[in-house]
This record gives structure tokens, C-alpha cells and sequence, in this order.
């Protein structure tokens, strides 16, 4: 498998963006619950391992999961 680094700024600006609000919602730490998320769906341990051609993939899924927490579209 071919690894291109991604511009993960704004990805790891979503990351934070969600985890602060299921923070927000249940009173603790929420990155280790997105960290799990993402080793489940696309089977890697840092998003600088993310493919570059599952990069929309990876923001729409932290998109959505940001619109399901809070009710609007992301920050991002």
C-alpha cells in the first residue's frame, strides 16, 4: 500500500472539532473513542497514514459525525 501524506490540518482540526463536543455532551475525553473510530474503519493509527485518495472519505465521515453531535454541518 502506497501512504501519501494528506494536508491534515483541516483533518486534524475535525478531529478536535468532534471530540470537543461529544466532550461537551458526556462529560469526558472523547479523542480516544475518534482514535478507535478511525483504527475501525480505515484500519490505520495516525491519519498521517491515511491515504491521500481516502482523504474526502475520512472528512465526510467526521462531517457527519460532527452534524449527528451537534445538529448543524462542521466547522470545517
Amino acid at each position: 500500500m502506497c501512504v501519501i501524506h494528506t494536508p491534515w490540518r483541516s483533518g486534524g482540526q475535525a478531529v478536535k472539532a468532534v471530540a470537543i463536543e461529544l466532550g461537551k455532551k458526556s462529560g469526558r475525553n472523547e479523542f480516544g473513542a475518534l482514535y478507535g473510530e478511525r483504527y475501525r474503519k480505515f484500519g490505520i493509527t495516525s491519519y498521517k497514514m491515511l491515504p491521500a485518495r481516502r482523504f474526502e472519505e475520512a472528512m465526510t465521515f467526521l462531517t457527519d459525525w460532527h452534524k449527528s453531535v451537534t445538529g448543524s454541518g462542521g466547522p470545517f
